[in-house]
C-alpha cells in the first residue's frame, strides 16, 4: 500500500523565495522534473498565483518544494505555505538582480526563523560573466549577517541546464544543515493551504504536516471550527500513505466536513490536544525599513497557513511607538481565532497597503490581557526560559486554579507523555495529580485561610464552625482543586475539617462574657420546660435582648448539640430528650398511637408529631400505619 524505503528517508522542505518573473516556478520544473503551475490563469499569464508543490526523492531525503508566488499582490498566499519551510531558495534572475519582492520574501524568511537555504541565480545564460559577478556581489550585500550569510550562491539556467547539479548539490547540503522534524514528542499539526472536493470522496486538504504524524483512520478535529471527522484518506507527495510525519505535503479526505466548512488557515489536529485563542503574546521585531510602529495599529497578521487582522498592544515599556528595527513585547489581539504555541514564527503586514514590517516569535497563546510595563523578568522567561521555567511561571500566573497538563500541552504543542517525563521535578511547583499549582499561592492561600477563620469566629462569636461551602466561596476560584487545598490546611493544622464544616484547631466552643451568660439563660429555660418546650417568641418576650441576638444563641446550642431542633420553632433539651427515651423504654414492645403518645407523656400535638419522626429516625420507635411500635 506504500513505499516503505520512502517512509525511511529523511522528510525537508524547501521554499521557493523572490521577485516575479525571476525563473521560480522553471528552476523547481527543472529540478523536480514537475510543474508546480496548476491553475488556467497561471498557464495563461505564464506567472505563479497561489501555492505550488514538487517533490524530489534522493537516497537520502524526501524534499518537498513549495513554489510560491513572487508578484506583490500575492505575497500573502506566499505566506501561506512559507510557514513550515526547512530550507529556502532565494531565486535572483541575473537580468534584473534584486527586486523590492526580492527584500520582501528574504526579509519574511529571515522574520520566520528559517535556518538555511541557497541562493540560485537564474537566466544565467542571459547574461555576460561580469554581470554574474555583480549580480553576486548585490546578493552577498542583502543576505549579509543573516541566515544565508556564507551559503552558496549558484548560478543556473533551466534552459541550457547549466549549474542545475552544483544547485542540487547545494541544496542537499542545506537540508542535511536542518533537525528532522519532530514526530513523536509534538502533537499532529496539518496547516490547510488549499481545500477541494473529489468525485467519490468528498472534502479533501492539503497541508505540510507541521509536527507529530497522523494515521489513517485517525479520528481528527479542525480548529477553528471544532468540527471532528477521521482521516478516510491520507497520501504523501500525492501517494497513498498508512501514515504522515511532520515534514511531509499531506492530503487528507476529510468525507465527513462541507467543503463550505473549510478554508485556508484551519488546522488538522488529533482532538482536545490545541485549541483556539484570539490575544496571542509575542515578541514583536520591526524591519530596520519600516516605518515607526504605533500602538493600537490595525495589522495583518501571518501565522503558518492563517491570515487574520489584528491589533497591537505594547506590554513592556515601548512608549506608543516601536521605532524601526526594534523589538518590543506586545500582545496581538485578532478579529478571529488561530490555533498558535509557544515558538510559533509569525509574520506582520500594514492593513493597507499590505507590505511586510515585521514579524518574530509566539510567546504564548493562552495568557490574560496583560498591562503596559509587565514586569521584565516575567516577559524574559516567556521569551528565553528553559521549559520548566516556562512552567513554573505559568503555574504562578494561573493563581490557585493551577494549571493542568492538558493546558501545557495546549500552550507549548508537547505531547502530555513527554511533558510527563520532562516535568518530573519542577521547582517551586506542586503536583496534584495532573495539576501544578505554585508553592508561593500555597503559601498565600494558608496565610489568607488564617486570615479568614480568625475574622469570621470573632464576628461571629455563636458560630461553632463555617460552613464549608461558605470558605471556599470566599477564597478559591472556580475550579481550583478543593480537596487537595483543604487537605493541605489540616496537613498544616490551621483547620480542621470535618464534613461540611471548618474550624481552628483547639479553638473554645463556649461562649464567654455576655453571650454565654445569654446561652446558659436560654439552655436553662428549655431545660426546665421539659417536654413543654416554648415557643421561641416566648423566649424572646422573656429575656431583654435583640431577637436577632437570641436566635443567633439557639442556633449556637443546636450546633453545640445542647438544643435538638425538631421542627420549625420546635426545640427540645438534649437532657429532655434523654430521658423521653428511658421513660419510653418502659413501654418496650409496646403499640402506642398519637393520642396514646400524647397522653403518656402529658404533651400537645405540635410537640407530640415532630417528637414520634425523631424518635422514628432514632430508631427508638418504629412505624406501623397511624401507631408507633416502641423497640
Amino acid at each position: 500500500m506504500y513505499d516503505a524505503p520512502r517512509m525511511a528517508r529523511k522528510k525537508r522542505v524547501v521554499g521557493t523565495a523572490g521577485h516575479i518573473d525571476h525563473g521560480k516556478t522553471s528552476l523547481v520544473r527543472a529540478l523536480t522534473g514537475i510543474d508546480t503551475d496548476r491553475l488556467p490563469e497561471e498557464k495563461r499569464r505564464g506567472i505563479t498565483i497561489d501555492l505550488g508543490f514538487a517533490s524530489w526523492f534522493t537516497d537520502d531525503y524526501q524534499i518537498g518544494f513549495i513554489d510560491v508566488p513572487g508578484h506583490e499582490r500575492f505575497v500573502k498566499n506566499m505566506l501561506a505555505g512559507i510557514g513550515g519551510i526547512d530550507s529556502a531558495l532565494l531565486v535572483v534572475a541575473a537580468d534584473e538582480s534584486i527586486m523590492p519582492q526580492t527584500r520582501e520574501h528574504f526579509a519574511i524568511c529571515r522574520l520566520l526563523g528559517i535556518r538555511t537555504g541557497v541562493v540560485a541565480i537564474t537566466k544565467s545564460d542571459l547574461v555576460d560573466p561580469d554581470i554574474l559577478d555583480l549580480v553576486r556581489l548585490e546578493i552577498e550585500d542583502l543576505v549579509a549577517g543573516s541566515f544565508l550569510d556564507g551559503k552558496p550562491i549558484v548560478a543556473a539556467s533551466s534552459t541550457t541546464g547549466a549549474g542545475l547539479d552544483a544547485l542540487r548539490a547545494a541544496l542537499l547540503q542545506s537540508v542535511a544543515e536542518v533537525d528532522d522534524r519532530d514526530a513523536t514528542t509534538r502533537v499532529f499539526r496539518l496547516p490547510i493551504d488549499r481545500v477541494f472536493t473529489m468525485k467519490g470522496f468528498g472534502s479533501v486538504i492539503t497541508g505540510t504536516t507541521y509536527s507529530g504524524s497522523v494515521r489513517i483512520e485517525d479520528e481528527v478535529e479542525v480548529l477553528p471550527g471544532a468540527r471532528r471527522s477521521r482521516a478516510r484518506g491520507v497520501q504523501v507527495h500525492g501517494e497513498p500513505r498508512e501514515q504522515a510525519s511532520a515534514g511531509e505535503r499531506t492530503s487528507m479526505n476529510l468525507s465527513d466536513i462541507p467543503l463550505e466548512e473549510l478554508r485556508r488557515g484551519q488546522q488538522v489536529l488529533h482532538p482536545d490536544t490545541l485549541r483556539p485563542s484570539q490575544v496571542i503574546t509575542v515578541q514583536l521585531e520591526l524591519l530596520p525599513d519600516a516605518k515607526p510602529l504605533a500602538e493600537q495599529t490595525r495589522i495583518r497578521f501571518h501565522h503558518l497557513s492563517a491570515e487574520l487582522l489584528g491589533t497591537l498592544r505594547f506590554v513592556d515599556d515601548t512608549d506608543g511607538k516601536l521605532a524601526p528595527g526594534a523589538t518590543a513585547f506586545a500582545q496581538v489581539r485578532l478579529e478571529a481565532p488561530i490555533v498558535a504555541v509557544a515558538g510559533d514564527r509569525f509574520v506582520i503586514r500594514r492593513y493597507s497597503p499590505a507590505f511586510t514590517i515585521g514579524g518574530g516569535a509566539i510567546l504564548d497563546a493562552h495568557l490574560p490581557k496583560l498591562s503596559r510595563g509587565t514586569r521584565a523578568e516575567l516577559l524574559d522567561t516567556l521569551a528565553h526560559g528553559s521549559l520548566v521555567q516556562r512552567v513554573e511561571l505559568m503555574a504562578k500566573l494561573a493563581g490557585l486554579r493551577g494549571v493542568s497538563m492538558d493546558e501545557l500541552q495546549a500552550r507549548t504543542g508537547i505531547r502530555t507523555q513527554t511533558l510527563a517525563k520532562e516535568l518530573k521535578r519542577v521547582p517551586n511547583v506542586v503536583s496534584v495529580g495532573a495539576t501544578f499549582l505554585h508553592a508561593d499561592l500555597i503559601a498565600d492561600f494558608r496565610r489568607r485561610a488564617m486570615e479568614f477563620l480568625d475574622r469570621y469566629f470573632k464576628s461571629n462569636k455563636m458560630a461553632v464552625n463555617v460552613p464549608k461551602s461558605e470558605f471556599v466561596q470566599k477564597l478559591l476560584p472556580h475550579g481550583a482543586p478543593i480537596n487537595f487545598l483543604l487537605a493541605d490546611l489540616a496537613n498544616q493544622r490551621i483547620a480542621t475539617v470535618q464534613g461540611d464544616a471548618l474550624d481552628i484547631p483547639g479553638r473554645s466552643k463556649t461562649l464567654g462574657g455576655a453571650e454565654g451568660e445569654l446561652a446558659r439563660a436560654i439552655e436553662a429555660k428549655f431545660a426546665e420546660a421539659g417536654l413543654q418546650t416554648p415557643a421561641v417568641s416566648e423566649i424572646i418576650k422573656a429575656i431583654p435582648q435583640k431577637p436577632k441576638v437570641i436566635e443567633g444563641v439557639i442556633s449556637y446550642l443546636v450546633k453545640q448539640g445542647t438544643l435538638v431542633r425538631l421542627a420549625e420553632g420546635v426545640y427540645l433539651h438534649r437532657d429532655v430528650l434523654a430521658n423521653a427515651r428511658e421513660k419510653l423504654a418502659a413501654r418496650k414492645g409496646t403499640t402506642l398511637d398519637v393520642g396514646a403518645f400524647k397522653d403518656f407523656f402529658g404533651i400537645s400535638r405540635k410537640v407530640a408529631i415532630p417528637l414520634l419522626e425523631w424518635l422514628d429516625r432514632e430508631g427508638v420507635t418504629k412505624r406501623a400505619g397511624d401507631a408507633r411500635i416502641v423497640l
